[in-house]
């Protein structure tokens, strides 16, 4: 085999096992140079490049393919991309990377035709953007709202680091292409496509911009306000508290315009306009309740506010509920960020993404997306920390920029009345008798914070009017347009709906006394994987007709322990060491989530195997249960995953638990354990899974200590852990796990 070849003059591959190519940095001055090696760096990139998530692999394939000046295969790779949005989401779909649609036919026309750019490009968005439907404009529209400069900014940073060598890495090529794509397609087509959508906008919309509110404490609020030119009577507002602040914001008022609605977007203290200081979660409670105030006593407002939107956005809902206006009607919150409960800490103990997210919500007014999005910076920032062993407050002074927010929340490490404050606390549910539709998925990020407000509704109020739908959605998917292959996973084909058309349809029921949509047949809606059905409950205990209990013992099954349905009659253990100065189990790069693989987690873990199942059931619901054991430290962060692993031997992944072993008994008090002590330890919130599962498959349950770089790392001194460093664990963790600990496992079984 040949280890190097040449495909060009200026251009070398070398071999795909060192994923390097040759990337001469005297080209980076020259941009006809620049454009041309770009090019055959593209192309090589193509034949090379793989990735596991289909998705992710077509849209950088799409990028590449352009950049390789490949136009109609690019077109081809965009069909297949909006195949998989065309069932939940056949508005949207047309317009999925329409950008990028419009530059290739147009480089395609002006090849065929011998005209200008310019010429080619107005004469296609003519013809495709002539097609379009109010709501696909609204879309589309919003990128030619980008700003270029910080696109450049990017380009130039990795223009930068190549410029003092002539090779690079199969990653760094990639991104390098995308930045060079997204400054080429912007610069060309922003100054011909904004003045066509600015057109439209004016035929449809009556559009404000920049609109002050003003609060009883004297901070100043920016927002976007959207009415549509069919209504001239007073409407329901639909309200979006954001603070990712962007284009998007009038895309997503105009959209509430497009159902028949007054569309606001109003962005969060100390963004955009606001000269307050940016402090995100913190105020927006007593801010929501003077915003719907305001909005109520607007000319173009019936009275009537409903509210949506996910992940800060459900929060932000919440918040709205703690002291609730009368003029807030209901709300939809999705993906919700559970505060102080999954986020910026899951079961009490931190992430070190919340570093990452503070800084792309704080830098500046805006948003800082270049920032969020440079993987191979925080990457290597968490494993840098991991390596040196630093304490983990330290995180923010090795990314290299110190941050009040960041060491303000690991000051509150208990679930204490510092995150309590921002949103409803327990009695403060009882008072909360609006409608309310919660969306999340099994694969949410923020499933839990999602789920705690839902129970805790029902709790402190049980004839609270709230319901939920569920399905096999990520962070995106629960808030939007699913797809149809998630990590892996090709869902389930009634489970591909579109959730933001849904939230309007909801509106209208509530808001307009429309009919309820059909897909919500009762208070709790959930799909089952590998049923291609949806199930339909009036209460969350229904879901479930029994529970599989399965002992932790310490009998050997191959590489396993044994799952066993009846506790040992001696009581045994099975030792593990942590060793937490070990630290090479590190790589600079993130590990690829699927649902369905070929080998579990890897890490701190050990694995129990049960016995095949000799009938099918379904998994319903959250496992629970105990772990006794005995360690000599005063405390752990425990990590529990449940998978299937299938007849065909392949594992899928159901659900997990993470959380610290000292706040077990309760999130808002730490108890220490006691070194050499007997210890009780349960777990309860761990995340929500409905499946079927095959008759022959096992169950494998992996229990172990949480220590990665993506997470704090509880080294048992008893300190605060957020203080402890790696000369806290000198000694190893040792654990006894006794034989009559136990995972409850939810199911129905047909009768």
């Amino acid at each position: 085999m040949k280890i190097l070849f040449f495909i060009s003059i200026n251009f070398i591959f070398i071999s795909s096992f060192s994923q390097k190519f040759y990337f001469p940095s005297k080209d980076i001055i020259d941009t006809s140079a620049l454009h041309s090696s770009l090019a055959q760096l593209s192309k090589q990139l193509i034949k090379t490049y793989k990735e596991e998530n289909k998705q992710t692999y077509l849209d950088n394939l799409l990028r590449l393919e352009i950049v390789a000046q490949e136009y109609e295969k690019s077109l081809l790779t965009l069909d297949t991309i909006r195949s998989f949005y065309r069932q939940s989401a056949p508005q949207l779909a047309p317009v999925i990377s329409f950008n990028f649609q419009l530059f290739s036919k147009a480089k395609l026309y002006q090849l065929k035709t011998g005209k200008s750019f310019d010429e080619s490009y107005k004469a296609v968005l003519a013809d495709v953007g002539g097609n379009l439907t109010e709501n696909q404009i609204n879309i589309a529209g919003n990128y030619f709202e980008t700003e270029i400069g910080p696109l450049q900014n990017e380009f130039n940073k990795l223009l930068k680091k190549q410029s003092v060598t002539d090779s690079i890495s199969l990653t760094d090529a990639r991104q390098l292409c995308r930045a060079y794509l997204n400054v080429v397609v912007a610069k060309s087509s922003i100054p011909l496509g904004k003045p066509f959508f600015t057109e439209l906008e004016k035929k449809f919309y009556s559009i404000e911009e920049k609109v002050t509110i003003k609060t009883k404490d004297g901070a100043s609020l920016q927002a976007t306000i959207v009415r549509s030119k069919k209504y001239t009577s007073p409407l329901p507002a639909i309200l979006n508290f954001n603070i990712y602040i962007g284009a998007r914001d009038k895309t997503i008022a105009k959209m509430a315009a497009v159902n028949g609605y007054v569309g606001i977007v109003v962005n969060t203290r100390g963004k955009g306009l606001s000269p307050q200081e940016i402090e995100p979660f913190e105020k927006d409670a007593a801010d929501a309740y003077e915003i719907i105030d305001w909005i109520s006593k607007q000319e173009w407002c019936n009275g009537k506010i409903g509210m949506y939107g996910g992940s800060y956005l459900g929060f932000s809902q919440w918040a709205a509920t703690k002291n609730l206006h009368p003029a807030l009607k209901t709300i939809v919150p999705q993906v919700s960020v559970g505060i102080g409960i999954d986020y910026p800490m899951q079961n009490n103990v931190f992430m070190s993404y919340m570093l990452r997210w503070v800084h792309f919500v704080s830098n500046s007014k805006q948003t800082d997306n270049a920032d969020f999005e440079n993987e191979e910076h925080w990457n290597h920032t968490f494993a840098n920390w991991y390596k040196m062993g630093t304490a983990f407050k330290s995180l923010d002074s090795i990314e290299g920029r110190q941050s009040p927010i960041f060491q303000r929340w690991l000051k509150h490490p208990a679930h204490d009345s510092y995150w309590q404050n921002m949103v409803p606390y327990k009695t403060d549910f009882s008072r909360i008798n609006i409608p309310v539709l919660t969306t999340t998925g099994y694969y949410d990020d923020d499933q839990l914070g999602a789920m705690y407000y839902y129970k805790e509704h029902l709790i402190y109020n049980p004839a609270a009017n709230h319901t939920l739908l569920i399905g096999p959605y990520d962070h995106p998917g629960g808030q939007g347009y699913p797809v149809s292959e998630l990590n892996g996973y090709k869902i389930d084909p009634v489970a591909n709906i579109n959730i933001r058309e849904l939230t309007f349809k909801w509106f209208d029921y509530i808001l307009k006394d429309s009919i309820r949509p059909a897909i919500l047949k009762d208070k709790v809606n959930y799909q089952v994987m590998g049923t291609n059905t949806w199930k339909h409950t009036p209460a969350l205990h229904n879901i479930c007709n029994d529970t599989l209990r399965f002992y932790f013992s310490n009998v050997h099954s191959g590489n396993h322990f044994k799952l066993l349905t009846k506790k040992q009659a001696e009581k045994e253990f099975i030792r593990q060491e942590v060793n937490y100065l070990d630290r090479s189990d590190t790589t600079d790069t993130a590990d690829d989530e699927k649902i369905i693989a070929k080998e579990v987690e890897k890490g701190e873990y050990i694995s129990f195997i049960s016995e095949p199942l000799d009938t099918t059931i379904s998994i319903n619901g959250t496992f629970t249960g105990e772990l006794k054991s005995i360690i000599n430290k005063k405390d752990m962060d425990v990590s529990i995953i449940l998978y299937e692993q299938l007849p065909d031997g392949r594992y899928f992944y159901l659900s997990d638990f993470l959380g610290r072993a000292s706040y077990a008994k309760d999130r808002s008090k730490r108890q220490l354990l006691t070194p050499g002590k007997l210890e009780t330890i349960p777990y309860t919130n761990s995340f929500f899974t409905s499946k079927r599962l095959s008759k022959g498959s096992r169950l494998i349950v992996l229990v172990g200590i949480n220590k990665n770089k993506y997470w704090q790392i509880n080294y048992g001194t008893g300190k605060d852990v957020s203080d402890e460093t790696i000369l806290d664990g000198k000694v190893p963790l040792q654990i006894q796990w006794f034989n009559d600990s136990y995972i409850n496992v939810p199911v129905w079984k047909d009768k």
